[in-house]
């Protein structure tokens, strides 16, 4: 079914993109793999490599490492390749110069049914904005961001205890399986690429540093989203003492309450419940200032004034 003659150049640097560098490794040839240099990070400065870095070393792809898509030599390189096709996954944005160099132009994967949620955080927003059902799309890399031809699309469920973490995990499986049948598909004319309806366009930006901060007066079924719109990591995050506390796991408390938004209304052993503009948030999981996340028993403990205090 697949060619292993046709020769990729795979674009990526997140968890999200290893699912789908494996499958195109399987299916064809994986001549080299482009991702961002290693990184000095956290107090030591230790270097540290992209997930795909890792995953390319561990089944011995070249690999190129790039900063600047524009630099002339980095170009070159990709042309002496002479590759059939580019794969894109959770990459930068690659100039009008490089896209002339694959014979059969580059595929990204999008993870929403565009043109819904075009952008740098489709995963976050639908989960934002209480989705129901969200997708991922193959199409055909243009200048403009996300605006190519479709090749393929698949629904996927939002589930009620989905956070960013397990419906990206999940995405990117589904993605994996949709990348290699739409080129194989794209390669052998079995497909015809269609231009995206501009009417229904929906814009993803990117996540904000100002929104991770919790507004307790909104209701809690907003506060909930956020939660897991932004777990596991960087986690939503609001203040108690003047500490900063962000939290991981929470669910819905459907009551009628008098309490000032933002107050703990309740303590038991392993949650605790917070007044929000409407309804309560139990929340489970948490991580304190200076300290790892840990479950919510664990940060009671070490709070026993915890009932009647105020987040905010």
């Amino acid at each position: 079914m697949f060619n292993k003659s046709i020769k990729i150049i795979f674009f990526g640097n997140t968890e999200f993109s290893n699912p789908v560098l494996l499958k195109c490794n399987e299916s064809y040839d994986v001549a080299s793999v482009v991702t961002n240099p290693s990184k000095k990070m956290g107090r030591g400065q230790k270097l540290f490599d992209t997930p795909v870095k890792i995953l390319s070393n561990d089944h011995n792809l070249e690999i190129i490492e790039c900063n600047d898509l524009t630099d002339k030599e980095f170009s070159k390189k990709l042309e002496d390749i002479k590759p059939d096709l580019f794969v894109v996954v959770a990459y930068k944005i690659l100039p009008k110069s490089l896209l002339s160099i694959p014979k059969f132009g580059a595929i990204n994967l999008h993870s929403s049914l565009l043109p819904k949620y075009r952008g740098a955080a489709p995963i976050q927003r639908a989960i934002l904005n209480h989705e129901k059902v969200t997708g991922i799309s193959t199409f055909l890399i243009e200048p403009k961001v996300d605006t190519g031809k479709i090749l393929e699309q698949a629904e996927c469920d939002i589930n009620d205890n989905d956070n960013y973490g397990s419906l990206s995990e999940r995405l990117s499986t589904i993605g994996a399986d949709l990348v290699v049948t739409s080129i194989e598909k794209y390669l052998n004319d079995k497909i015809e690429p269609y231009l995206q309806d501009e009417s229904l366009v929906t814009l993803a930006p990117k996540i904000l540093k100002e929104e991770f901060l919790i507004d307790w007066n909104k209701s809690a079924s907003d506060i909930h989203a956020k939660v897991r719109a932004f777990s596991p990591y960087p986690g939503a995050y609001t203040f108690l003492d003047k500490k900063r506390v962000k939290f991981f796991q929470s669910e819905l408390i459907d009551n009628q309450h008098s309490s000032t938004p933002g107050y703990v209304t309740s303590v038991i052993s392993d949650s605790f419940d917070i007044a929000c503009g409407l309804g309560s948030l139990r929340v489970s999981k948490v991580q304190i200032e200076g300290k790892k996340a840990m479950p919510a028993k664990d940060f009671i403990l070490g709070m026993p004034t915890l009932k009647n205090s105020r987040f905010g």
